[in-house]
């Protein structure tokens, strides 16, 4: 297991928690590209990116459901991307400590002010996570409410 604050290097992987509601069994990709959007509006925008976390950091992807509401936990899933698909989406990678959950960090590229001035440049951005996220060794935790 890493410590946080060791580097992150580009052979590791993240964690993303997706909502039942991304999850779509009856479309490819499997998980809609609004996974990966920045919340724009409402409570906590992602003004400094959307958060995601390092899997060698946590001793299992179930942690990341540990900030969710209890009630709520079922229509959670998991996903898994590699670091090495943000850096070369040029999205970057940004070390963001939560006492929360360790190995918390953020994507800078894909952040709420860039993001609601224009939706339809990260189109094909959110497609490629999607897709990579839809694969099935991708996805880590299905939502219960789905299984």
């Amino acid at each position: 297991m890493k410590n946080e604050s060791d580097p992150i290097t580009d052979d590791e992987w993240l964690l993303r928690r997706v909502h039942t509601m991304w999850f779509k069994n009856e479309r490819v990709p499997i998980i809609s590209l609004r996974a990966f959007e920045p919340r724009i509006d409402g409570r906590d925008p992602d003004i400094n990116g959307i958060s995601l976390y390092r899997e060698e950091c946590l001793n299992s992807a179930e942690e990341i459901l540990s900030i969710v509401a209890e009630d709520k936990r079922p229509d959670q899933g998991i996903v898994r991307l590699p670091v090495r698909a943000f850096l070369e989406l040029q999205l970057g990678v940004q070390s963001k400590p939560d006492a929360r959950i360790k190995g918390h960090v953020l994507i800078p590229g894909l952040n709420a002010n860039d993001y609601a001035a224009a939706k339809g440049i990260f189109t094909s951005v959110l497609l490629s996570l999607a897709t990579m996220a839809s694969q099935d060794q991708n996805i880590v935790l299905w939502p219960r409410s789905l299984r």
